[in-house]
C-alpha cells in the first residue's frame, strides 16, 4: 500500500483535476444508469393503468429516457478519456524516469541484473502501472459509485427482495475476492519468468551469428522452449483461476435472478409489488451482476499493477553508486594532465587484484601506450579512467584534481572512449558517427534529402572519415553515409566497426581520448594510416599543443605504440616495464621480444604477398 501511495503522490498528483472531473462524469453515468430502469418501470406501471393521460405520460417518459441515454453515452466517454489519458502520461513519465535512472547506473548494477529483466520492467511493468491508474482506477471508482446507487434504488423499490437477492451475490463476491488474492504471488512469478524469457530471447538474438557458426540452433530452440513452456504453464494457472472466478459471480447472479423471479413474482401476484417495480428491480440486478463480474478483471489488473510497481520501485530505489561531487566548478582544459597514484582495483568477489600499485604521470597533450598480454589489466585501466568503474579516492588525478570528485557529466563530455568491441546503433553510419546530438536543426517534416545535403557540407565529418580511413569503404556501401548498419553494426566488418567507433570519437574533438585496442581488426596498411591520423592530432598543431587531446592507447601491437611518449607494460595488473619504444627495445624484455616476433611476422607476410 505504501508503494501505491508514493506512486500516486509522485505521478498522479498533477492529474488530480482530470481525475476529479472524471469522477463527476462517472457519478453522472451511474446515476443515469440507475435512473433508466426506473423510467422503464414507470412506463410499464402507466401502461397497466389505462386512462386519458397515458399517451402524454408515455411520451414524457420516452423523451426523458432518450435524454438520459444520451447523457450516459457522453458522460461515459468523457470519464474514460479523463482517466485513460492521464494513465498514458503516467506511463510516459515512469518510463522516462526509469530510463534516466538506468543511464546513471554504473557497471556493477548491470553485472547484477539481466538485460531481459530490465527490458521487461521498462515495457510490461510500466504498461501495468498505466492500467492501474487508468483502467483499474476507473473501474474501482465506477464500482464505488454504482454499488451504493444500485443497492439504494433496489432497496427503495423493494427492500424484502433486496435482502433475498443480495445474499448469493455477496457470497459470490467474497469467493471472487479470496480467489483473486492468489493472483498476487502468481503474477509476481509470471513477470519474473517473463523477464527470464526476454533475457533468453535477447541473448539468442545477439548471438545468432555464433549460434549458426556452431550449428547450435537446436540447443537454443530447446532452451527457449523450456522457458517458454514454464511461462505458459504459469499463465494457464492464472487463466484457470480467472475462469473459475468470473463464473462464480455469474452463477451467483443467475441464482439472484432466479430468486427475483420466484419471490418477486409471488409478491406481484400477491399485490405487494407492481409489475413496473419488478422490471426495474430485475434490470438493476442484471446491471449490478455485470458490474461485479468485471470486478474480477479489475482485481487482477490491480494485483498486476501492485507487483509491477514493486519491481519498478526496486530498480528506482537502487542507489547510483557515485561518490559526492567535490569539484563542482571544475572544467577540463583542452588537454588535461593525467596522473595515477598507486592505483589498485579488484572486482567484486575476486580476491586477486586486477590492478596493483599503478603510478603514471602524463603531461598535457601527451600519448600513453599500454601494452600487455590478455588479462593483464589493460581494459580495466581504461574503464577506471573512463569512470566505468570508480577508482579509489586520490588514485586518479586529472589536471591535479581528484577524478572521482569531478561531476561525471563534465568528465564524460570532455572525453571519448573507443572500446575494443565497439557498439553501433541500428541506424545510419552518419548518425552513428554524429552520436552526441551534433545534428542539423531541422523540423520533423523537412525532406531527408535536404538534411543529407546539409550534413554533407560538414567539414568536420569529412575530416574524421579521412582520419578513420572510411572514405574508401563508403564507396562500397549501398547508400554511403546513409547506409543502415544493422543491429550492432552487423552489416559492417570488424575493422569497419572499429574505424566507425574511432571516427565517432574523433568527431567529438575530445580533450581526453581513450583507445582500447581499437586497431586489432585492421590490416597493417590501414593500421599505419590510422596511427598517423592519431599522431596527427598532436603533430598538426605542434607536439603537445594545448589543443591536442591527451591520449591513452591500449594495444597488443607494438607498431601502434611506438610513437607514444611513454609505454607501460602490464603483467597481472602490475607495471613490469616502462619507457619509450626505443628504451623498451634496448631493455630486451617482453615488449622487445614481442616487437621482434611481430616484425618477423610482418616481413613474412610482405614476402608472401
Amino acid at each position: 500500500m505504501q508503494i501505491i501511495v508514493q506512486f500516486l503522490v509522485r505521478y498522479a498528483r498533477q492529474n488530480i483535476p482530470y481525475y476529479a472531473l472524471g469522477l463527476v462524469m462517472l457519478f453522472i453515468t451511474n446515476y443515469a444508469v440507475v435512473r433508466i430502469p426506473t423510467l422503464i418501470g414507470d412506463a410499464l406501471t402507466i401502461l397497466g393503468e389505462p386512462g386519458p393521460s397515458v399517451v402524454a405520460q408515455g411520451q414524457g417518459l420516452a423523451r426523458e429516457l432518450m435524454l438520459w441515454a444520451v447523457i450516459v453515452v457522453v458522460a461515459r466517454t468523457l470519464s474514460r478519456v479523463l482517466f485513460f489519458n492521464p494513465g498514458r502520461e503516467v506511463e510516459f513519465r515512469i518510463g522516462l524516469d526509469l530510463f534516466r535512472h538506468l543511464l546513471r547506473q554504473q557497471r556493477p548494477f548491470y553485472m547484477r541484473r539481466k538485460i531481459g529483466e530490465i527490458v521487461s520492467i521498462a515495457t510490461n511493468d510500466t504498461s501495468a502501472a498505466r492500467l492501474l491508474v487508468g483502467f483499474a482506477g476507473l473501474q474501482v471508482a465506477n464500482v464505488a459509485f454504482a454499488l451504493p446507487l444500485h443497492v439504494y434504488r433496489m432497496w427503495v423499490t423493494d427492500w424484502v427482495l433486496t435482502l433475498w437477492c443480495l445474499a448469493p451475490v455477496a457470497i459470490g463476491g467474497i469467493y471472487t475476492r479470496q480467489t483473486v488474492r492468489s493472483f498476487y504471488g502468481l503474477i509476481r512469478h509470471s513477470q519474473e519468468r517473463l523477464a527470464r524469457l526476454s533475457d533468453r530471447i535477447l541473448e539468442s538474438y545477439a548471438g545468432i551469428a555464433t549460434t549458426r557458426a556452431h550449428v547450435g540452433e537446436r540447443a537454443i530452440v530447446e532452451r527457449f522452449d523450456e522457458r517458454n513452456q514454464d511461462y505458459l504453464s504459469l499463465l494457464l494457472r492464472i487463466a484457470r483461476i480467472r475462469a473459475f472466478a468470473m463464473p462464480a459471480l455469474g452463477f451467483s447472479g443467475l441464482v439472484a435472478t432466479g430468486i427475483v423471479l420466484w419471490v418477486g413474482g409471488d409478491r406481484v401476484i400477491a399485490g405487494h409489488m407492481e409489475i413496473g417495480d419488478m422490471a426495474t428491480f430485475t434490470t438493476l440486478l442484471i446491471s449490478l451482476v455485470g458490474l461485479l463480474m468485471s470486478l474480477a478483471w479489475v482485481l487482477a489488473a490491480i494485483s498486476r499493477g501492485i507487483v509491477s510497481l514493486g519491481r519498478i520501485d526496486d530498480v528506482m530505489q537502487t542507489p547510483v553508486e557515485l561518490p559526492p561531487v567535490t569539484e563542482a566548478d571544475f572544467e577540463l582544459r583542452a588537454a588535461p594532465a593525467l596522473e595515477l597514484r598507486a592505483l589498485s582495483f579488484s572486482y567484486p568477489d575476486d580476491p586477486e587484484p586486477a590492478l596493483a600499485d599503478i603510478s603514471i604521470s602524463l603531461a598535457p597533450g601527451a600519448t600513453l601506450g599500454i601494452f600487455g598480454r590478455t588479462g593483464a589489466g589493460k581494459t580495466t585501466l581504461i574503464n577506471l579512467l573512463a569512470r566505468v568503474y570508480t577508482p579509489a579516492p586520490g588514485a586518479v588525478l586529472i589536471d591535479g584534481r581528484d577524478m572521482i570528485g569531478v561531476e561525471l557529466d563534465v568528465l564524460r563530455r570532455a572525453m571519448a572512449v573507443v572500446p575494443q568491441d565497439p557498439f553501433l546503433f541500428s541506424t545510419t553510419l552518419r548518425e552513428n558517427i554524429r552520436l552526441r546530438g551534433e545534428r542539423s536543426r531541422r523540423g520533423p517534416d523537412d525532406d531527408d534529402a535536404v538534411a543529407r545535403d546539409e550534413q554533407d557540407d560538414d567539414p568536420r565529418l569529412q575530416q574524421v572519415l579521412e582520419e578513420a580511413c572510411l572514405v574508401d569503404d563508403l564507396r562500397n556501401l549501398p547508400s554511403g553515409l546513409d547506409t543502415v548498419v544493422g543491429e550492432r553494426g552487423v552489416m559492417l566488418s570488424g575493422g569497419q566497426r572499429q574505424r566507425t567507433a574511432l571516427a565517432r570519437a574523433l568527431y567529438q574533438r575530445p580533450h581526453l581520448l581513450l583507445l582500447d585496442d581499437v586497431l586489432s581488426a585492421v590490416d597493417q596498411g590501414t593500421e599505419a594510416r590510422l596511427v598517423a591520423a592519431i599522431r596527427g592530432l598532436q603533430g598538426a598543431r605542434g607536439e603537445h599543443h594545448a589543443g591536442a587531446p591527451t591520449t591513452v592507447i591500449v594495444s597488443h601491437r607494438t607498431s601502434v605504440l611506438e610513437h607514444a611518449d611513454e609505454i607501460v607494460v602490464l603483467e597481472r595488473g602490475r607495471i613490469t616495464e616502462r619507457g619509450t619504444h626505443a628504451e623498451l627495445l634496448a631493455r630486451g624484455g617482453h615488449y622487445a621480444e614481442t616487437h621482434l616476433h611481430q616484425s618477423a611476422q610482418g616481413e613474412d607476410g610482405a614476402a608472401h604477398g
